[in-house]
């Protein structure tokens, strides 16, 4: 996973460093005159710009959906194999009903898209004796009960939510 977000953050940065060239040489090729005026074909089409901010632009979009639907798994599959030793933190805070969060973060899953934003993050964190795991609740701005999970473990994803949930859980929070 952390090959795959150096990945992502090299070819993002590729892809912001190709742009300006892209702009430019793309203005160029519309400002040019026509070869022949019967037919408005161009000469010197900026391919080189396009592969270079196209190739990494969709390499970015790849990798963060395979790290993305990876990070879902791999969460799901650590709250799912909790037993024993583990304590709930909302908010920095130790939770007393953390049977009640986990119940709830189990139902992680992907969500199909609507008009909606998340608003406040709340930081849900679970320490166990295998590892701890980190994850940010973002409010919807429509529905109150419905949470995106972000996990915030790697850059490129961060902001990038991983599934959502829809509970009553957190609501106090």
């Amino acid at each position: 996973m952390k090959a795959l977000n150096v990945i992502c953050n090299c070819a993002f940065a590729t892809a912001i460093i190709a742009l300006p060239f892209l702009l430019v040489n793309w203005m160029k090729y519309i400002k040019a005159e026509p070869v022949n005026k019967l037919v408005a074909v161009r000469p010197g089409f900026p391919t080189k710009s396009v592969c270079f901010f196209l190739i990494p632009t969709l390499t970015v979009i790849v990798v963060a959906t395979v790290m993305t639907t990876y990070e879902r798994h791999d969460v799901l599959k650590f709250i799912q194999s909790l037993s024993g030793n583990y304590t709930v933190y909302v908010d920095r805070e130790e939770v007393r009903n953390s049977d009640k969060i986990i119940s709830a973060l189990k139902q992680i899953a992907p969500y199909s898209a609507h008009h909606s934003h998340p608003t406040k993050r709340i930081p849900v964190a679970i320490r166990s004796d295998v590892r701890d795991l980190a994850l940010k609740l973002g409010r919807d701005s429509d529905n109150p009960q419905e949470y995106w999970v972000f996990y915030v473990e790697h850059s490129a994803t961060a902001n990038s939510e991983i599934g959502r949930i829809t509970t009553s859980t957190f609501d106090e929070y």
